[in-house]
């Protein structure tokens, strides 16, 4: 097709004018079907396949997209992600992170340049790294005197997670918090000696009510994230919104046709969205002027325990040389009780559990449902279970229950170092034995990756990728424990079974008819080159429904 052509096409289309047939030819097509075919072209009618391979007779009238060779596969799909959060991190968030800050003194130097150019009172949000205590040359997270020194006039939090949040003194102040807040089930304040918070919180955003950013700011920074998700090919994604106005800014991003990537939303029960709003059908009103191909409400996102990287995730026994154990952010049977309503509501059920005892809980409730799947045939699911702790008695567990464990494959780089620390020499040896989950016992993991903005790739499917074939890690050491994946077992997760774990098998996930026309182009084949490229290959197009809505040129209506 030539430049002229898709020009006028996308022209036509942003005038609501029919297109007609494009036939996208000259490639090396991944349909990654159920046979996993190649074929060398599609017709597209509508925003949809209508043929792979077609006939002479099925091509007649159609405008001609050569690619010259170079390799297509379906749109990637992220399963679990933080769009709204990478905004946040990247867009609205003073960048704290290494090798920009090797110290807290460097950190309090760019927070203190920020503060410098903002009225007292404004809030400031330094975004790091998970782990960065080990990065820091005090060997420690910063404290809310260490923030202090930034300034004493404007509330201030830096995050490493979304688990860890640490808050200067003017904050803590701003959100009424003293020595008599109480640790909230599931987290913690870190207190001196004297029972005064240090301003280093675990899994207490919420607790705390801590604030959001005005849509004026959201905004835009959303549009910027997901600029990225596009040209890294992304063209679905699971949004688990952890803002209180999360659900609104996505809404008003699809009102005013800024959504491209195509999203189904997890809210947080009961902090994003009130159980009762998720009973009664409320939260699903919201959604009803939105295109559900574009924006859909997915299902629900709870917690039940912390996160490893602050020690709140609940176990049996305790963190490596530490007392800890975390701590359930349920009473059991409290939690059996609200999945049991939300299944009963038709709701598919994504539930954040790291420690050993809170994926157990999560089991149990699942074992008192009627049935296991939800409404829209989607298995039910644990996030994170996998990442570490994984038995051959509790995949049996899983196996006979038909719910889904999502790992999390950037985190074999981005986090495995910390996960070992965190758990010692024994428990912290087994960590992603992704071969073992996908080869061995046949889970279909989704390929996703949890990305909040700590690392400029997290969000990237090919990096993932790399992660599962490679095993590197980012203290430089190699897990050399047999547990990596080839690539085409890597690009299924991306695709087929990231699809099929939010229930959009039969529209996303690969290139058949019926099915629409979400495509990535690679000018190499993911297949073939050497396992250290996929780390750094970037898509030259994505096309969403038949239109392509990034080039590596800068402009979507060339060729």
């Amino acid at each position: 097709m030539s430049n002229r052509d898709i020009a006028n096409l996308n022209a036509a289309k942003a005038n609501g004018v029919p297109t007609g047939k494009i036939l996208v030819t000259n490639a090396i097509i991944l349909t990654m079907d159920a046979a996993e075919r190649t074929a060398g072209s599609l017709l597209i009618d509508g925003g949809r396949i209508v043929a792979v391979d077609p006939s002479e007779e099925q091509v007649k009238g159609a405008a001609i997209a050569d690619m010259g060779g170079k390799t297509v596969v379906p749109g990637l799909i992220d399963a679990h992600t933080h769009m709204e959060m990478i905004a946040y991190g990247w867009n609205i968030a003073v960048n704290v992170k290494p090798p920009l800050v090797k110290s807290i003194d460097d950190m309090v130097e760019r927070l203190a340049e920020k503060a410098a150019t903002l009225p007292a009172g404004k809030w400031i949000l330094g975004q790091g790294m998970h782990y960065q205590n080990q990065h820091l040359a005090e060997g420690r997270y910063p404290n809310r005197w260490d923030l202090d020194r930034a300034s004493a006039e404007h509330p201030m939090v830096v995050r490493f997670s979304f688990h860890i949040n640490i808050f200067n003194s003017k904050a803590l102040e701003v959100l009424g918090v003293d020595e008599n807040t109480p640790d909230s089930d599931g987290g913690y304040l870190e207190r001196t000696a004297e029972g005064v918070p240090t301003g280093v919180s675990n899994d207490m955003w919420h607790a705390l009510n801590a604030p959001d950013w005005p849509y004026e700011e959201v905004g835009p920074a959303l549009a910027n994230a997901q600029a990225s998700f596009l040209a890294n090919g992304v063209t679905a994604i699971t949004e688990f919104t952890l803002f209180r106005g999360g659900i609104d800014a996505y809404l008003e991003m699809e009102r005013r046709k800024d959504l491209k990537i195509r999203v189904a939303l997890y809210p947080k029960v009961p902090d994003v969205c009130p159980l009762e709003d998720a009973l009664s059908g409320k939260i699903g009103a919201r959604f009803a002027e939105a295109d559900p191909s574009r924006l859909m409400l997915g299902g629900m996102k709870m917690f039940i325990d912390g996160g490893l990287t602050s020690r709140a995730a609940a176990m049996y026994e305790p963190y490596w040389e530490s007392d800890l154990k975390g701590d359930l952010s349920f009473e059991p049977e409290e939690f059996s009780e609200i999945v049991g309503k939300l299944h009963g509501a038709g709701y598919q059920i994504c539930v954040h559990a790291i420690g050993d005892l809170a994926q157990d809980v999560v089991l149990d409730a699942y074992a008192a449902l009627p049935e296991r799947k939800a409404a829209n045939g989607a298995a039910h699911r644990i996030e994170h279970a996998g990442n570490c702790l994984w038995t051959d008695e509790r995949a049996g567990r899983f196996v006979e229950l038909g719910v889904l464990p999502v790992p999390q494959p950037p985190f074999i780089y981005t986090t495995a170092p910390g996960y070992r620390k965190n758990l010692g020499p024994v428990r912290g040896a087994n960590v992603f034995p992704m071969r073992r989950m996908v080869m061995d016992q046949k889970f279909a993991v989704p390929g996703n990756s949890d990305a909040i903005g700590i690392h400029p790739k997290q969000h990237v499917p090919m990096f993932g990728i790399w992660a599962m074939v490679t095993r590197e890690m980012n203290d430089g050491e190699t897990l050399h424990d047999g547990e990596n994946l080839d690539v085409m077992t890597s690009l299924r997760m991306y695709t087929r079974f990231a699809a099929r774990s939010i229930g959009r098998e039969h529209e996303i996930g690969s290139l058949e008819p019926g099915k629409f026309a979400d495509f990535v182009v690679f000018d190499d084949n993911p297949l073939t080159v050497r396992p250290e490229m996929l780390r750094d290959m970037m898509p030259d197009q994505t096309w969403i429904g038949g239109e392509r809505v990034f080039a590596r040129d800068g402009d979507s209506t060339r060729a």
